[in-house]
């Protein structure tokens, strides 16, 4: 048995019988059911038939499968049999409306045929229609164009078409502006149907806007005239009614300017009304001004003042009120407003003016009143009221302050007074000054031109100084020359150095300064020649002069050389005694200085005679030095 067995595994392998069921199970199996979607609905659908997992219930399946689907077939045909039986009905509803609508093409087909002209002129009419609808169409677009509204014509022309609306109650808003400029618009596209075929409506229709046009301007003047009327309170307010309805009226120059009239009129009598008040009741602003009337100065400037304020706040209500600015009519109507404050303002101030007798006080009030004439011209122009009542007064205090300084002038230097040995200037030349000084402190730099204050500033000095200097030079008669030489110096001296420390005085200083030098001249004269005579010289000197020969005067046998000497190296020794009493230290060293240069000149001119005459050695012999020597010591080189 051993030797007849074979080895296991060398037999071939046994043939395995597979089942049909089991290659299907293996194959569905093998197969990746996650992505089979129809497979998943499939089995999910197959395991609600079994109720429970059970051998009998496995055995059933096919039978159950079988019965459930000839419960579909059944189910499927019962639907088929009743959509059969749908479908019958509805081919017999087809059957009898295929009769219907046959019948009814038989019977439209007669009454096609019938109605035919009908329809050939309903088409007609159709088209008339419709060019009726767009003639309809063209004609309301024209009438939109160039026809006013109901409530438009009523805003233009009143209550009644033909009659003038009562001018109180005319009320102009916007919707009246707008319906103005409508009409403007209409008449100018007017312009068009002209070059038309339209030339008749075009010419209709511009008359008639012509006519609404005019009495559009006459309701706006009735009502813009009324307005202005009504601006007499002391704060009127700006109605940007009223400011559009001025606009409109600039196309009727002479309404425009009745209304402007109405205007000034009626904030002229406002400003009046306000500036009595002011000047008499106490107000906002404070106490009356006429409390002040004592300070004539005050008194002026709070009114002038108060004026200049209410110019300003005028101006701004005109501007409020003009949209177009004319500078010119802005002037116009500030010229009418303030023209009622003229009279009592000049009332006033001529009083102020008459009263005012101190020199100061009446140069303050002419530059007070020649400030705000200023003032008032550039808000004004030079032709209004205010502007020529402000210069007249300035012009009348002018000549009152110029008699007043006149006078006080006069009365100061009344009576005359003789020169005091220090020959100081007089007693009443410190008055005067005094006077002048004052006045010219008094002057306000920052209110009047340059110009002006120039011309002043010489009317005022001409007042004062040129009678104060006829005044020391009729009291100086009866001094000697040198003497009325250094009074005049310290009198001028005086004059000058009180009027340099003001503005606009260059000219006067240097008018002064030039009087000063003339006398200066005859000091410096008189010392150079007390030098000259102190030298031994003024022989020698005049003979030189002269032309005559000098030999004369050397064979005298006089000795030049102690004297010449004498005055080289001690000057001071020889000074005049009036030199002392010049006050200014400049002009006693400048005094000083040009009478030695003129000894100098001096001793030159006989210098140069001797040298040319006797020669180099011969002149050492007669004069102690030369001219170098002589500059070099008197330190004039």
């Amino acid at each position: 048995m051993a030797e007849t067995a074979a080895p296991a595994s060398s037999l071939p392998p046994p043939q395995v019988h597979q089942n049909p069921l089991a290659k299907k199970l293996q194959k569905i199996l093998q197969n990746n059911l996650d992505n089979d979607k129809e497979t998943l609905e499939a089995l999910q659908v197959l395991s609600s038939f079994l109720d429970e997992n059970t051998l009998q219930a496995r055995r059933n399946l096919r039978s159950d499968l079988e019965r459930r689907s000839l419960i579909l077939n059944e189910s499927f045909l019962k639907c088929m049999e009743e959509l059969v039986g749908q479908i019958k009905g509805i081919q017999e509803d087809v059957s009898t409306m295929k009769v219907c609508c046959d019948d009814m093409s038989t019977r439209l087909n007669s009454a096609k045929s019938q109605t035919s002209g009908l329809l050939r002129e309903t088409a007609q009419l159709q088209n008339k229609s419709k060019h009726l609808e767009m003639r309809s169409t063209v004609v309301d677009a024209f009438l939109k164009k160039f026809e006013l509204t109901s409530s438009q014509l009523q805003l233009l022309v009143g209550s009644h078409g033909h009659g003038r609306r009562n001018p109180r109650s005319s009320f102009v808003n916007e919707d009246f502006f707008e319906a103005m400029a409508r009409v403007k618009r209409i008449h100018e596209d007017c312009k068009i149907l002209l070059r038309t075929s339209q030339q008749r409506a075009g010419l209709e229709i511009m008359e008639s806007m012509a006519m609404h046009l005019e009495s559009a301007y006459e309701q706006l003047y009735h009502w813009t005239q009324s307005q202005c009327r009504a601006m007499n309170t002391d704060a009127p307010e700006t109605n940007p009614n009223l400011r559009q309805a001025l606009t409109e009226l600039q196309n009727r120059s002479i309404l425009l300017q009745y209304c402007l009239d109405e205007y000034s009129i009626a904030r002229r009598n406002a400003l009046v009304r306000c500036f009595i008040d002011a000047l008499t009741r106490e107000g906002n602003s404070g106490r009356p001004i006429e409390l002040h009337s004592h300070d004539p100065v005050r008194y002026c400037s709070d009114m002038l003042g108060w004026l200049h304020q209410a110019i300003a706040t005028e101006n701004d209500h005109i501007a409020g009120l003009l949209l177009e600015q004319n500078r010119e009519k802005v002037i116009s109507i500030l010229s009418m407003v303030t023209e009622g404050a003229c009279r009592p303002l000049h009332t006033r101030i001529e009083q102020v003016v008459v009263s005012s007798t101190v020199p100061t006080t009446a140069y303050q009030l002419v530059s007070l009143l020649r400030y705000y004439a200023g003032v008032f011209e550039g808000h004004l122009g030079t032709d209004a009221p205010l502007v020529r009542t402000v210069t007249e007064l300035s012009d009348l205090q002018s000549k009152m302050f110029y008699s007043s300084l006149t006078s006080q002038t006069s009365k100061l230097l009344e009576s005359m007074e003789a020169p005091l040995p220090d020959l100081t200037p007089a007693s009443k030349t410190s008055d005067v000054l005094s006077l002048l000084q004052s006045i010219l402190s008094s002057r306000d730099m920052t209110v009047l031109a340059s110009n002006t204050q120039d011309q002043d500033l010489k009317l005022i000095l001409s007042s004062c100084i040129d009678p104060l200097i006829q005044y020391c030079n009729e009291s100086a008669h009866s001094l000697d020359h040198l003497d009325r030489a250094v009074y005049l110096i310290n009198t001028l001296y005086r004059i000058q150095s009180t009027i340099s420390l003001y503005e606009f005085t260059d000219t006067q200083v240097e008018s002064l300064e030039f009087q000063i030098q003339s006398h200066m001249t005859s000091v410096i004269e008189g010392q150079q020649k007390v030098l000259v005579e102190s030298a031994g010289l003024s022989g020698l000197h005049d003979a030189v002069l002269k032309a005559e020969n000098i030999d004369t005067e050397l064979g005298n046998g006089r000795d030049y050389l102690d004297s010449v000497q004498r005055v080289v190296t001690g000057p001071e020794q020889y000074q005049l005694d009036q030199f002392q009493l010049i006050l200014s230290t400049r002009l006693r060293d400048e005094a000083e200085k040009k009478s030695l240069e003129l000894f100098v000149r001096s001793y030159e001119t006989v210098y140069g005679a001797i040298l040319a005459e006797k020669g180099e050695s011969a002149t050492q012999t007669i004069l102690p030095y030369t001219l170098q020597q002589v500059k070099q010591i008197l330190s004039l080189c």
